[in-house]
């Protein structure tokens, strides 16, 4: 009897499979000729799943994120402050595995990179898609905090924007400056932590 191929699964194999590629080799230096033989498929195969490589992209992403939610989902308590859910949630200390770390750095550095000379928009529209349920979660997270008097602030909507900013901000000057990824991590808790203590106040 021939096996039942669960679409959704083989998915999301050939996308992990194309990881270190594009972590090694770059986003637009990796074909799907490479991508096929690393998922051990046939070209035709790759395209069954995906009209392109950014589809491919956006699927790992689409896994990592998934993943970190589901984990911070775990990790958060009820009685947790609003900064601290917010400084966890920009916890990735999932990903266990040194080279996991790693790559998702350098995987988060390719993206920004494509982004950056992308004319179709293809990246910008995901990533900015990415980001709204982070914004989405920091300002419900920021008025939870506000209802309990955990602190006051001016403007929810900026406060949110600035700290997504500064996430974006954070990981490409990991690039520049050759941070590893406990580094980057590192910097990024402490430059959320710093901002969220000079962008509250305590009500008069």
């Amino acid at each position: 009897m021939a096996r039942i191929i669960d679409k959704e699964e083989k998915r999301c194999d050939i996308a992990r499979a194309s990881i270190e590629l594009f972590c090694d080799k770059g986003i637009q230096q990796t074909s799907i000729d490479e991508i096929a033989k690393s998922a051990g498929v046939a070209k035709g195969t790759v395209y069954l799943y995906f009209k392109n490589k950014e589809e491919i992209i956006f699927t790992i992403w689409d896994i990592i994120a998934q993943n970190h939610r589901d984990t911070f989902q775990k990790r958060v308590k009820e009685e947790m402050s609003a900064k601290e859910k917010i400084l966890d949630f920009y916890n990735f200390s999932e990903c266990d595995k040194e080279e996991n770390k790693e790559q998702i750095l350098k995987l988060y550095q390719h993206f920004v990179s494509s982004m950056l000379i992308d004319k179709t928009g293809l990246y910008t529209a995901y990533f900015e898609s990415f980001f709204q349920e982070d914004y989405d979660f920091i300002t419900n997270t920021l008025k939870e905090g506000m209802a309990k008097g955990e602190f006051y602030v001016d403007n929810i909507d900026i406060l949110a924007y600035t700290i997504i900013m500064l996430l974006k901000g954070a990981l490409v000057r990991a690039k520049a400056s050759n941070m590893d990824f406990y580094e980057a991590q590192n910097t990024l808790t402490q430059h959320i932590k710093y901002l969220l203590d000079q962008c509250t106040r305590t009500e008069p």
